[in-house]
């Protein structure tokens, strides 16, 4: 039987390449007989052609199946005696069933794998392949589909999205999953998000368009009657390369509650709902130019009370199962959910080196594209303490499980209960959390996760060291608080918690009378961006004056943890809020926050600039604040002014204007009219067929590639030992092992498809794993060691001319003889 081999780069990203077909003849196989199961995205066929809540472990890297450490952990456990809690069911290899819902179907996983994702699970295993593979990373929304599950402490259903990519298939027990199959389908019936994205022509690829009909659709299910800045917010965490979004919004700015309104864009005469150039206009009327690119009255209506309903089975499961612990065995890793505080502490003390989990947004990113493998994986995202929100006098104390959305949640709601002067923190952790990621990783992601992830460009942790927010840390043995200040993170990505520790809660407390707080964020987009300099600054005066009781200047971004500006603060204390203070602060910032020229990330210059510009910043703003109180400060100059004011952006508004049909002209001539391309349903539905969504055959190989991580070097040695020894490996491929040519180019064959002793860039292509899956073959090409010689590097002119490094043949353009050319040629045409 033949077999066919897809081909992967090792990265597992979604890209791939097609081969020559005189390229690899010896390893490019026929297809096999019979399509199988949905393979994983990010391979093409060859043609014949959150961060946790514990302190970061080291990780482990691959090489063998199974290392000691997890091999003493599953003999440890193989009782599951976790403070004597079992769950009903076992499967032979001592995992629990883990039990969830999709499309309202009853999914019972016997074998729950803990490195794999919602996402795999979905392609792989259930052949629902509309949600797509994009970035693998959380970062463009393709994978985007909506979990549901019922709150015991609420009595009450939660609809969210999440980013299929990074969510943990053992983390869905008794979840209900909807993707965009789920909502409609060609063959049965749209949905109004479906229907309006393709009618309202809001997809050409089509690729990223499941993603943004599962973002629209969770948001509708929260918010029938949504506002256009909620539509905004909803569609951060997505990215469409192809329509510039217009069309998109367009659309559907009809399920809004203000939306259908150009922005007085339209026409030169102001609103086109005024004017007679409404977006309503129909081509039979008399007029020359007209906006009309669908028609409102061609959309199905939306009546939320015909919406899927929640699994009677899975509300049942929920309200009356008893709470236990999970454990779930993968071939490299083990996944532990207590459901009590206590096990927890009990599991972190036994296990001190376990990677704690609740979104996964940064664990699943360091597992995919760093190679990292967490033999012991705890999963606390359910135990009350940690998801508790609690008012006391100082403050709001949060479990550490909470996510982003609920913290942003609550403390929208207490700003608006609370006199202005006690929300000043709280202000300033909620313009951090607009610009957060999107709202499919803030729905996850835990903001015990964003501290002791301990990232140096993260965009809570200055706030919180501004503020002094205090952190309750607990062991099996007690607990202690401490506060977030300069001595809380020790080095890059490393905090004070000793192994065994776990962050419990972490306490954001209300601003003084006095106390003014911001915080800023620079990155090179606004929305869902990494940071390049973020900054969080509070300052408290004396009662009634200018002068400056105390001042709190934290900066992430310029130096391996986020830093407290202590020696500009200390400078600063006791002066009055004023210009003078302004070129002090300047100055003294200038020589505090230095970077090496060699720091990661680059941008020294610009970096250093920014300290000081956001510094200003605050300085505009609080003396704006200053004089709003009544103290005698100078005044904004009006020049000025717009640096105080907080960004917001204009609702989106849009209009294109095109030459109307003729009166008159036959409805089945379709010239000039605005028509939805043909694949569009099949695209807003997730049917439409992309290359990685064509199913395996039987007996279907993978070929991942392995690659320079040298820029210009000799390869000494090649050692396939290690990575033989992986499972499911078949053969290696490299240039010896080519029989025909090994010679590419888009002209002329003047590189080579396999490098041939000599890398000349990183990522150049130096051989091959075959293996009977994707993920196996990644792993093996991971575990190849390659040995270079470092070369010398050509990068100038003068370098390339003193290497005699040139380009053969060299090609030189002389001046001729037109007169001798005539009379050479043959035939002369005047």
């Amino acid at each position: 039987m033949g077999r066919a081999i897809r081909v992967s780069w090792a990265g597992g990203g979604g890209r791939g390449f097609g081969l020559n077909r005189n390229t690899l003849g010896a390893v490019v196989c026929s297809l096999g007989s019979r399509p199988g199961r949905e393979k994983q995205g990010g391979e093409r066929r060859v043609s014949p052609g959150a961060g946790g809540l514990g302190p970061a472990p080291e990780p482990h890297q691959p090489g063998s199946l199974k290392t000691e450490s997890m091999e003493r952990t599953e003999r440890s456990t193989s009782g599951r005696e976790m403070n004597g809690t079992m769950a009903d069911t076992k499967t032979r290899s001592g995992s629990d069933e883990l039990i969830f819902f999709v499309h309202g179907k009853k999914i019972v996983e016997k074998n729950a794998d803990p490195e794999m994702t919602l996402l795999t699970y979905l392609r792989r295993k259930l052949g629902l392949t509309g949600t797509k593979l994009g970035c693998a990373e959380g970062g463009c929304g393709a994978c985007t589909v909506m979990l549901s599950r019922f709150q015991t402490h609420t009595q009450q259903l939660l609809h969210y999205a999440v980013n299929a990519c990074l969510a943990p298939l053992c983390s869905l027990h008794l979840v209900a999953v909807t993707t965009v199959e789920g909502i409609g389908s060609v063959a049965r019936k749209l949905h109004p998000v479906q229907e309006r994205i393709a009618k309202a022509h809001g997809s050409q690829c089509g690729f990223c368009t499941p993603g943004i009909v599962m973002s629209m659709y969770a948001l509708l299910r929260n918010n029938p009657t949504p506002k256009m800045a909620d539509m905004e917010e909803a569609f951060q965490g997505n990215l469409c390369r192809c329509t510039g979004y217009r069309p998109i919004l367009e659309g559907y700015k009809t399920f809004t509650v203000n939306g259908g309104c150009c922005g007085s864009r339209g026409r030169e005469n102001g609103c086109c709902m005024t004017n007679g150039n409404g977006v309503e206009k129909t081509s039979e009327e008399d007029v020359d130019e007209t906006t009309a690119l669908f028609s409102t009255t061609d959309f199905a209506p939306f009546d939320p009370t015909q919406e899927v309903i929640f699994p009677p089975e899975l509300m049942s499961l929920s309200k009356g199962q008893r709470s236990h612990s999970l454990c779930f065995h993968g071939d490299r890793a083990m996944w532990l959910q207590p459901d009590t505080l206590e096990e927890f502490l009990r599991l972190k003390w036994k296990h001190p080196d376990a990677r704690v989990v609740v979104g996964n947004t940064e664990v699943g990113i360091e597992v995919k594209f760093k190679n990292m493998v967490y033999p012991v994986i705890l999963a606390p995202s359910f135990i009350p303490e940690l998801n508790s929100v609690t008012h006391t006098e100082d403050g709001v104390v949060f479990g550490a499980a909470c996510t982003l959305s609920h913290m942003g949640a609550v403390l929208r709601q207490t700003v608006e209960t609370l006199p202005p002067h006690r929300t000043e923190v709280f202000l300033a952790v909620l313009e951090q959390l607009r610009w957060f990621a999107g709202q499919q990783i803030r729905n996850v992601a835990a903001v015990g996760g964003n501290i002791m992830t301990a990232s140096p460009i993260s965009d809570l942790n200055p706030v919180f060291m501004a503020a002094g927010c205090k952190l309750t840390l607990m062991d099996k043995d007690g607990s202690r608080v401490v506060q977030m200040d300069d001595s809380f993170f020790t080095g890059y990505r490393r905090t004070v918690l000793r192994p065994p520790e776990i962050l419990v809660s972490i306490e954001i407390p209300y601003s003084q009378k006095t106390q003014f707080v911001s915080a800023f964020k620079q990155s090179p987009r606004r929305e869902d961006d990494i940071s390049i300099v973020t900054a969080a600054m509070s300052v408290t005066f004396t009662p009634g004056t200018n002068i400056v009781e105390d001042l709190r200047l934290s900066y992430g971004g310029m130096a391996a943890t986020t830093v407290l500006a202590k020696r500009t603060a200390n400078r600063l204390r006791g002066r009055c809020w004023g210009e003078e203070l302004l070129q002090e602060a300047c100055s003294t910032l200038a020589e505090e926050m230095t970077l090496d020229p060699s720091v990661p990330g680059g941008m020294v210059t610009y970096r250093r600039t920014l300290t000081l510009s956001l510094f200003y910043k605050f300085y505009l703003t609080v003396l704006q604040k200053l004089q709003q109180q009544g103290v005698n400060v100078e005044e904004v100059k009006s020049d000025c002014v717009s640096a105080t004011e907080l960004y917001h952006p204009q609702t989106p508004s849009s209009v294109q204007i095109y030459q109307a049909v003729p009166k008159g002209r036959s409805q089945d001539d379709v010239l000039g009219r605005p028509m939805m391309h043909l694949s569009a349903m099949k695209q807003a539905t997730g049917e439409a067929v992309y290359c990685d969504d064509v199913p395996l055959y039987e007996n279907e190989l993978y070929l991942s590639l392995i690659t320079s991580s040298k820029a210009h070097a000799r390869i000494i040695s090649v050692d396939t030992s290690a990575a033989e020894r992986l499972p499911g490996v078949v053969c290696f491929v490299f240039a010896d092992d080519i029989h025909g040519s090994n010679a590419t180019g888009p002209v002329v064959y003047d590189e080579s498809v396999l490098a041939d002793g000599q890398v000349t860039c990183v990522g150049h292509i130096i051989g091959a794993v075959v293996a009977d899956t994707q993920l196996h073959a990644q792993r093996a090409a991971k575990a190849v060691k390659i040995q270079y010689e470092e070369l010398q590097p050509v990068v100038t002119i003068q370098e390339a001319i003193a290497a005699q490094s040139f380009y053969q043949p060299i090609r030189t353009i002389q001046k001729g003889d037109p007169e001798a050319g005539f009379k050479q040629a043959d035939h002369v045409l005047e």
